[in-house]
């Protein structure tokens, strides 16, 4: 047997018995959407159990990884951390690699710590396990490390499916936002006005605010109650702290955090649509280096991922909505900017000059990469090819005076 079958089979091992001690601890029973706070608190969306589950590791629960090089910006040249992310995982928890999901990934800026939520298995049976980058190698978050609390977001689905066959309960808790001290929950309920929005204070006190969400469909050219917010971000719009989220199917919303309170049934303002047949993932936000201009980036599963001018978002009047407004096919409404990412699976921001995705490699769909990419253009040049790359080719930037790039 070599040494890395060896090394493997024994950090499968320390990991079983890792998680069944967290099990034992905490009885996570998924892991989906994850947050950070300010500082060291990490959130855990547990939509199988209903909860938000929040891990507050303290001062030294995150790794600095400022001396990890992450590319060169100045030549528009990201590093590939992992290739077949997925198969190193599944080594790790020795599984197939087929019987890996990746469910989320956040950063932690303080350190710019790379954490995803990963599920080892398939199915109800599914192992929720997290996971760290520490200088490009792949650790166990040790979760006995944090201190543990817990809040529910009241009912959720158990046993109902979607049309196809989709467990409605991995839609329980979409995402979630952390701002001034409280969380901002998405997702579904087992109710007929199916689409919530949570709030709740953190630390976790014994109350949380539900609101029932309503949304212009501009594709189906109505009004649903159903389909939640997949992913969302809070910020200062005219003066006035507002969520701005996509959902499913695919409407671009503001809505006014002083409108989300409990018991309250919210009808958020319609101002874009992003095209039939696609799904958001996520909406990060971001400032342009070049021009010091303040956007959101969205990508989606399948059309281009977007930029929108947070000054757009801002002034954007509602679409058209209500009784003989006919169907919007087409992309519509506030300013979007199309941006070159293909086969993003999730994004993050680690500072103010590099992202982070995992995504399918431009050259072989089937290898899961982790990757960096420069802002403000989220753009890699080793995925293009053009007359610059030929050596006698035009050079107009100056690219080709840098030496080539090599890591440590």
């Amino acid at each position: 047997m070599t040494f890395r079958k060896l090394t493997l089979l024994a950090s499968a091992a320390t990991l079983s018995l890792a998680t069944a001690a967290h099990a034992d601890t905490v009885n996570m029973q998924s892991a989906g959407a994850l947050a950070f706070d300010d500082g060291n608190v990490l959130f855990v969306g547990d939509g199988r159990a209903g909860v938000v589950r929040a891990f507050d590791f303290g001062d030294a629960g995150f790794d600095d990884q400022s001396g990890y090089q992450l590319g060169r910006a100045q030549t528009f040249e990201g590093r590939t951390i992992f290739n077949g992310l997925d198969h190193e995982l599944a080594a790790l928890l020795g599984v197939p690699a087929d019987q890996v999901t990746i469910n989320d990934m956040a950063v932690h800026k303080p350190t710019g710590q790379i954490v995803m939520s990963v599920h080892r298995g398939l199915g109800p049976d599914a192992e929720p396990v997290l996971f760290k980058v520490n200088n490009g190698e792949l650790e166990l978050l040790d979760l006995s490390a944090a201190e543990h609390s817990e809040m529910s977001v009241g009912p959720v689905p158990t046993e109902e499916t979607l049309e196809f066959g989709q467990p409605l309960n991995t839609l329980a808790i979409t995402d979630i936002d952390y701002h001034n001290g409280e969380l901002f929950v998405a997702g579904v309920s087992n109710e007929e006005f199916s689409s919530k929005l949570r709030r709740m204070a953190y630390p976790f006190t014994d109350e949380i605010s539900v609101s029932s969400i309503e949304i212009w469909h501009a594709v189906h050219a109505q009004y649903e109650t159903r389909a939640p917010i997949i992913t969302q971000t809070i910020t200062e719009l005219n003066g006035e702290p507002t969520l701005v989220a996509v959902y499913a199917c695919t409407p671009i919303v503001r809505i006014p955090l002083a409108e989300l309170q409990d018991g309250a049934e919210v009808r958020g303002t319609m101002i874009g649509e992003m095209g039939f047949g696609n799904t958001p993932i996520d909406i990060v936000p971001y400032v342009n280096g070049w021009d010091q201009t303040s956007n959101f980036i969205v990508t989606n599963t399948n059309r281009s991922a977007v930029t929108l001018p947070v000054d757009a978002v801002a002034s954007a009047e509602a679409m058209p909505h209500g009784e003989g407004v006919q169907p919007v096919f087409a992309v519509a409404g506030v300013t979007q900017y199309p941006m070159p990412l293909s086969g993003t699976l999730h994004l993050d921001t680690i500072d103010d000059q590099w992202a982070v995705v995992v995504r399918r490699s431009p050259e072989d769909p089937r290898n899961i990469q982790l990757h960096t990419l420069p802002l403000p253009f989220f753009f890699d040049r080793a995925d293009h090819i053009v007359e610059m790359n030929w050596a006698d080719g035009p050079d107009p930037f100056g690219y080709k005076s840098a030496p080539p790039l090599s890591y440590n």
